[in-house]
């Protein structure tokens, strides 16, 4: 079992910068502008060193779509949540950054939240630098799974004490910790069984639980188009996912649809040379 943040997937130090994405509802017509700092007066503080490598088709690096879902807060296995050209779920690329001593001092004494924030306003500027990138944000209606408690009610119990937090995932198996559900829910994201769908807490619990969650995931190459059915699959022993979460939690996960903020690319190159 391995102790994670949730919500972070991967680690950018980058340099600190503020940003502005225009939100509008579907449908809308935008003018695109380029990420820009929210406050004109505040400095833009950039990596010492940085560089952004491609990777050839046999080498190992993420996509560059897992890196703007990243700048962005959007959870990686949610494909959906962000339109643009195709190429971005192809090409890959490895970032690396170092920013200047005072930055990474100054991140030190943030919250890990606080801290999350910073990388993900520093990435966003990375993108608009090097790929000279463009959006803007729409709402649409696309299919999600609302999480909300069984008739039964909740099994959850709460802990004594809530500053003592603690997570240990083994991503698509099981998920144990002290936490809120919006800890369960980032996991429950990036679990293949969801299909990508975003998850919404409509538990109305808003303390934090000792959650301990154990399942066996029925996406795999044995039954490949599993839609969320608490079913168990053919060839595959233990408890579906959805099962799981209404015998041992008390909870359920529910088909729905809910407006969502997707993020549209109105431009995107290929990055500037290091």
């Amino acid at each position: 079992m391995q102790s994670c943040p949730l919500t972070c997937p991967f680690v950018f130090a980058l340099m600190l910068v503020s940003v502005q994405i225009i939100k509008c509802q579907t449908p809308c017509v935008v003018r695109s502008a380029p990420l820009a700092k929210t406050d004109a007066s505040a400095p833009m503080l950039a990596y010492e060193v940085a560089s952004i490598r491609p990777i050839p088709p046999d080498g190992f690096g993420m996509p560059l779509r897992i890196y703007i879902q990243e700048a962005f807060g959007i959870s990686p296995n949610t494909a959906d949540w962000i339109i643009g050209p195709s190429w971005i779920n192809t090409a890959r690329y490895v970032f690396n950054g170092k920013p200047p001593d005072a930055v990474q001092d100054a991140m030190k004494d943030m919250t890990n939240d606080e801290r999350q924030k910073e990388e993900e306003m520093m990435m966003q500027s990375l993108l608009a630098d090097r790929f000279k990138f463009k959006a803007h944000l729409e709402t649409r209606e696309i299919p999600v799974y609302e999480l909300v408690q069984t008739k039964a009610g909740s099994k959850l119990n709460e802990v004594a004490d809530p500053t003592k937090r603690w997570v240990g995932i083994n991503i698509g198996i099981s998920f144990e910790g002290n936490a809120p559900l919006s800890s369960l829910i980032d996991a429950l994201q990036c679990s293949p069984d969801i299909s990508g769908r975003r998850v919404v807490d409509k538990t109305n619990l808003s303390g934090v639980y000792h959650i301990s969650l154990k399942w066996t995931s029925l996406r795999s190459a044995a039954n490949p188009s599993y839609s969320g059915e608490s079913v168990s699959a053919p060839g595959i022993q233990g408890t579906s996912l959805f099962t799981a979460i209404e015998e041992q939690l008390g909870l359920k996960l529910v088909p729905a649809k809910d407006l969502v903020d997707v993020l549209v690319i109105d431009h995107i190159e290929e990055p500037s040379p290091n």
